[in-house]
């Protein structure tokens, strides 16, 4: 003869799944608004309403980053050793990149740099190319990459 086996209780849904997901959902939101901006910072000018005009003083004009030069220095190896091109023109050497920089910087501070670099050159050498701009406090300074497959 078959006893019957008592009935389990029902625990109802786990609980678990769930708790999981909402866990998730706060990392999500939290790393989401880490980058957000306060409203309190934002700049707005809250006037109130009047009869009259306000005179607003004109802003600093910001320049368009287009507006400033993009200055290209490739760098590779030559009969003498390093070749150095300023915007596609051969120079004589660091110490001539160096003038020209120098004056580059005095005149454009915010000019672009973009460094070209050969497989074949040595870290060393465009390490003080990199250096050089770093001291003559241009802003921004990148590397260009070649896409695989082209030289």
């Amino acid at each position: 003869m078959r006893l019957p086996r008592p009935a389990e209780p029902d625990y109802g849904d786990p609980m678990t799944p769930m708790i999981d997901v909402v866990f998730l959902l706060l990392v999500f939101f939290i790393c989401a608004s880490a980058g957000a901006m306060s409203e309190k910072l934002l700049p707005a000018e809250l006037t109130g309403a009047s009869a009259t005009a306000a005179t607003a003083e004109p802003e600093e004009s910001v320049q368009d980053p287009a507006e400033h030069l993009q200055v290209r220095i490739r760098l590779q190896p030559g009969a003498a050793g390093l070749e150095v091109q300023l915007d596609e023109q051969v120079l004589a050497g660091l110490p001539v990149l160096r003038e020209r920089l120098t004056r580059l910087a005095e005149a454009d501070p915010e000019s672009r740099i973009i460094l070209s670099v050969h497989d074949a050159v040595e870290v060393q050498q465009f390490i003080s190319v990199y250096d050089l701009c770093q001291s003559l406090k241009f802003r921004s300074i990148s590397f260009a990459v070649s896409p695989e497959g082209r030289p």
